[in-house]
């Protein structure tokens, strides 16, 4: 696999990805939107040990949809949304993937809590939606 890095807007925090991802989709849930600042989040799943993130980060923790805690970091000098864990997924970090310096390496695999997803958000007809979170081996 190859490796890819990414950063914060202002660069205080970077990030380096070494496993291929175990997925990765748009999240429509109401936290991300608001996260976001749009109608979803790209976030790609890799274990923890292919992700290595450096520079100074805050956490928000808050209960996510699912029923899971999901905690995101951030860069406290920007803003942007670098990283998250999720109590579902032990031993695994998301990331965001425009956070990339080539979010184009990955590609949608799904959304998932299509339930909130906006009637503005115009999705990719053929990507598969989940109302809410799919099984794991989806």
């Amino acid at each position: 696999m190859t490796k890819h890095s990414g950063r914060c807007l202002c660069g205080a925090v970077h990030f380096e990805i070494g496993a291929e991802p175990m997925m990765a989709g748009f999240c429509c849930c109401l936290s991300c939107q608001k996260l976001s600042g749009a109608g979803h989040a790209f976030h790609a799943m890799v274990p923890e040990t292919g992700f290595q993130i450096s520079g100074e980060t805050r956490g928000y923790e808050w209960k996510a949809d699912s029923g899971n805690v999901v905690t995101t970091s951030f860069c406290p000098v920007c803003g942007t949304p670098v990283s998250g864990r999720s109590s579902g997924f032990p031993g695994m970090v998301t990331f965001r993937v425009a956070a990339l310096d080539d979010p184009s390496v990955f590609a949608p695999q799904m959304a998932v809590f299509a339930k909130r997803l906006q009637p503005w958000d115009l999705l990719g007809p053929a990507l598969p939606r989940f109302p809410e979170m799919p099984p794991a081996s989806q």
